[in-house]
């Protein structure tokens, strides 16, 4: 009855806001795609693409869970060249980056089903995966009563809980038990995520610490010219000193360049690249660059401007690559959480992010404890701590150095999730053989 309640009040959901949606469609491109594939509607090209058994369905809600998880998919193929995935994103973001990263690697990419019931029986059923595997943090009921119903298990990957979600699934433990009971492996980033999803319901032999995947990283695969030409575009020379800001939110890009320039007072050969995380707010900093009154380009339109305004999809990552030092946004305001601080760390380079930081507290602790991040508290922080990294290269280095090592020393979590998932596969062959 509680599970009839619960899809009785997200169809009056959809259909209260039916209307907010029909004018974004209109105004937004991202609100327009996906939409039959959202309510369960799938091509028959894709479901014939994926047709093969063992298929296992891959959930991956945005374009850091995308990232995320491209290792495991890497690995997971290399090992079973015949496996078949199915990979799902919400945002449009999401799907553009798993199109780019993940091309000859996924079998069929689409929308994420609404948690409608008849909407996720129509997917399931035209896919009938072997195993459902959700990245991070996606809790939908309906999905993982119908994988259970069919048998389905349901795989929980560099699972993690935060405090406020914790507390929801607590309060209403009377619904989300029988939820969490479905999950047959939660396979946390930390143990502290292990306890949290025990105490919400799931089974304690279903829940490990096997590390976070995002340790796990690699740069997405380009032709080997791919970093000069952009680089040449920008006109980027070993002179300058190249401040990134990737991930920013609205409020932090004026923080930012508040901060560029008073960097640029003692570092004249300063250059900051700014990538806004969300591809819908290019005009927005666009226009908040014009106000400024400084000298910058589009990495569309190239150029050698003191700050470049990064409007493409997918080359962040490759950015950091070329950075002197890099700050990742979503932690100078607050309600965000911050976003992965190991892709500059990947390449070597110190990190900054701000006080709010919340969802990568662990990897920032990690990073700072061993001498390769630095927290800043606001704009003058941020300069300054800025300004005594551009000036000293020794320290520089090292701070850069430790960072690759924190990233080097924790990888691992990855290979354990391939793991895991080839033990399901292999249990539902023998399921099979059997009936």
């Amino acid at each position: 009855m509680k599970f009839l309640l619960y899809d009785i009040l997200l169809h009056i959901s959809v259909v209260i806001l039916l209307p907010y949606f029909v004018v974004k469609m209109f105004t937004a491109k991202k609100y327009r795609e996906g939409i039959p594939e959202r309510f369960g509607f799938i091509k028959a090209e894709k479901i014939r693409a994926a047709a093969g058994s063992p298929l296992i369905w891959i959930h991956a809600v945005s374009v850091g869970e995308t990232k995320a998880v491209t290792p495991v998919v890497k690995s997971l193929k290399q090992r079973n060249p015949g496996v078949k995935i199915l990979f799902s994103t919400v945002t449009s973001t999401g799907n553009a980056t798993a199109a780019k990263d993940l091309s000859g690697l996924i079998d069929a990419l689409i929308y994420f089903p609404l948690d409608l019931s008849w909407a996720i029986k129509r997917v399931a059923r035209a896919f009938s995966p072997a195993a459902f595997v959700v990245v991070e943090k996606e809790i939908w009921p309906n999905i993982f009563l119908e994988m259970k119903r069919a048998n389905v298990p349901v795989i929980i990957l560099n699972g993690t809980i935060s405090g406020r979600s914790h507390g929801r699934f607590l309060r209403f433990s009377f619904f989300f038990k029988e939820v969490f009971g479905c999950v047959s492996l939660f396979s946390a980033r930390t143990e502290d995520d292990r306890k949290k999803a025990i105490e919400a319901g799931v089974r304690e032999g279903n829940a490990r610490t096997a590390g976070n995947i995002k340790f796990d990283l690699s740069p997405p695969s380009a032709h080997p010219n791919y970093l000069d030409t952009i680089k040449e575009a920008l006109r980027v020379s070993p002179s300058d000193a190249v401040m990134v800001a990737g991930s920013t939110h609205p409020g932090e890009e004026e923080k930012v360049i508040a901060a560029f320039k008073a960097i640029s007072k003692e570092h004249p050969n300063a250059r900051l690249i700014i990538a806004p995380r969300h591809p819908e707010r290019f005009p927005e900093v666009e226009a908040l660059l014009k106000r400024s009154g400084l000298e910058f380009t589009k990495r569309s339109k190239g150029g050698g401007a003191k700050i470049v305004l990064l409007d493409t999809i997918g080359e962040l990552m490759p950015v950091y690559s070329f950075s002197t030092i890099a700050f990742v946004g979503g932690s100078l305001v607050p309600g965000i959480g911050g976003h992965n601080l190991l892709e500059p760390a990947y390449y070597g380079k110190p990190v900054l992010w701000g006080p709010h930081l919340t969802t990568y507290a662990s990897m920032a602790e990690l990073l700072e404890g061993n001498g390769g991040g630095f927290t800043v508290s606001n704009e003058n922080d941020l300069a300054e701590k800025a300004v005594a990294l551009l000036s000293d290269k020794v320290n520089r280095e090292r701070a850069g150095t430790a960072a690759r090592k924190v990233v080097e020393a924790n990888r691992g979590a990855a290979l354990k999730s391939v793991e895991a998932i080839e033990w399901f596969m292999k249990r539902s062959k023998n399921n099979r053989a059997t009936l």
